[in-house]
């Protein structure tokens, strides 16, 4: 069955349409305050100036123990063997491969010495715990240093009896 709606039927039907859609608009909401909003905010800024890496203190010298300071010291020691400016020598020391001028050069020499100062304090002391020859303890303990170098440091070998090379470790 085919309705046909006259025009003003048409008319009609969309103003109630309208008339619904407008009478849906929702309650108003006031969005306006009578105070305004306070905002209690504390804020601290704190400005650092790092130094320089050739700026460094020298390393702590008077650290009453030899294996703390060698961890406190442990990160530049890396990064000087990584750079293949120290190497791990024959007798458990760090020795100096690359001579660095300036003030780097200064602060790698210093923490180079606090370093093999602090090495050699607790060779003796495991020397004197095994009541055993302090070259015994450094040869046992390079080879130590030399097994657990990384590949591409600066290593001190054997090549035959009595003849000690440098090299890079290559595994």
């Amino acid at each position: 069955m085919e309705t046909n709606l006259g025009p003003m039927k048409k008319s009609a039907a969309i103003c109630a349409v309208l008339v619904l859609l407008s009478a849906c608009a929702g309650p108003t909401v006031n969005l306006a305050t009578p105070d305004p909003i306070k905002v209690d905010i504390a804020m601290r800024l704190d400005v650092y100036q790092h130094a320089k890496e050739s700026a460094k203190p020298p390393a702590d010298k008077s650290a009453p123990d030899p294996a703390a300071a060698r961890r406190n010291r442990s990160a530049d020691i890396q990064t000087f063997k990584n750079s293949r400016i120290v190497g791990e020598g024959r007798d458990a020391l760090l020795s100096i491969r690359v001579e660095t001028p300036g003030d780097y050069g200064d602060y790698i020499r210093s923490a180079v010495r606090a370093e093999n100062a602090d090495r050699m304090a607790l060779l003796k002391a495991e020397a004197e715990r095994q009541k055993s020859a302090l070259p015994d303890i450094q040869a046992k303990q390079a080879e130590i240093n030399r097994n657990l170098a990384f590949k591409g440091e600066w290593i001190e070998v054997e090549k035959s009896p009595g003849n000690f090379q440098w090299e890079q470790k290559d595994e």
